[in-house]
C-alpha cells in the first residue's frame, strides 16, 4: 500500500492519501497524526466494505467527477452536501470523519477528514488539479488609483 503524504503550501496541515486505496482522503496538523489518521480511515473502509460482503476497494473503483470548482475555502460539511448531491449517502460519520458511498457504484467510497476548512491540496486530490482553482482571498490585494 504506497501512502503518499504532502504538506499544505501554507505549512499548517498535511494531507494523505492511499495510491491504491480511491477515496481515502486525510488531513492533519502534523506527520504523526496524519499517519494516524489514514490508518483510522483505512479500518472504517475496511468495516463498511465487510458489512456488505464486498471486497476492498482498489484503484479501479477511483471516483470521478467531471465538475470544475472554484473556492476560497470549503469545509467537510459544504463537500458532503455536493457529494450527496451526486447520489452519494453517508456511510459512517463521527467527530473525525465521514465515510460516503456512491449509490449508483457500490465500490466508490469517499473518506473525508471533518474539518471547517479542508485544505486545498485535498481539494486538489479529489477533483484533480486542473479542475479546482483555490482563490486566497487574504492573499488578494486590491489596488485603486484616484485621479
Amino acid at each position: 500500500m504506497k501512502i503518499i503524504i504532502k504538506k499544505e503550501f501554507d505549512g499548517r496541515n498535511y494531507i494523505g492519501t492511499c495510491e491504491n486505496i480511491p477515496g481515502c482522503y486525510v488531513q492533519a496538523q502534523n506527520e504523526d497524526k496524519l499517519k494516524i489518521n489514514i490508518m483510522r480511515a483505512l479500518k472504517i473502509i475496511k468495516q463498511s466494505c465487510a458489512q456488505r460482503n464486498q471486497p476492498f476497494p482498489n484503484g479501479k473503483d477511483r471516483p470521478l467527477f467531471d465538475v470544475r470548482i472554484r473556492f476560497d475555502s470549503l469545509s467537510t460539511d459544504k463537500l458532503v452536501r455536493f457529494f450527496e448531491s451526486r447520489n452519494y449517502h453517508i456511510e459512517y460519520i463521527d467527530e473525525k470523519s465521514v465515510l460516503l458511498l456512491n449509490s449508483d457504484f457500490p465500490f466508490n467510497y469517499v473518506h473525508l477528514p471533518r474539518f471547517d476548512r479542508l485544505s486545498p491540496l485535498l481539494i486538489q486530490k479529489i477533483f484533480g488539479k486542473e479542475n479546482t482553482i483555490h482563490i486566497d482571498r487574504k492573499g488578494m490585494k486590491l489596488s485603486t488609483s484616484v485621479s
